[in-house]
């Protein structure tokens, strides 16, 4: 007989009793809270290196600067945003819900556009 309480062994199972998430799930769910982050500092290096280069210190200086609107660089983080949301709130199942998968890679296209459109803008 076991001297572990039942409400333990609920809890340690997860929530209804079932077992824990498959591995892949788990590391698929990792894998988007680290790309998500890794936006934020990704903005600031390309920045940063493309300050360095004549076209942007130009940019910086002068005022030659690329022209993409505004809202392009808010849609491209919109849909990063909502691929990210999605990607870390999807429920775990036996295995990554398809949907999961198709949301980490959206969030990573998103980034690299982004990322790209700032490379742009500070090139001139």
């Amino acid at each position: 007989m076991s001297n572990e309480h039942p409400a333990h062994a609920r809890a340690a199972s997860g929530p209804g009793g079932s077992a824990r998430p498959d591995p892949a799930a788990y590391r698929l769910r990792t894998r988007a809270l680290w790309c998500g982050l890794a936006v934020v500092p990704a903005t600031v290096l390309v920045v940063f290196l493309s300050l360095t280069t004549p076209e942007g210190s130009g940019c910086a200086l002068k005022g030659d600067c690329g022209t993409t609107p505004g809202w392009v660089y808010l849609a491209t983080l919109a849909v990063a945003a909502g691929s990210w949301i999605h990607a870390l709130s999807t429920p775990d199942g036996p295995a990554p819900a398809s949907s999961r998968e198709a949301a980490f890679w959206t969030m990573i296209g998103a980034e690299c556009v982004f990322l790209l459109l700032v490379l742009v803008y500070f090139g001139g």
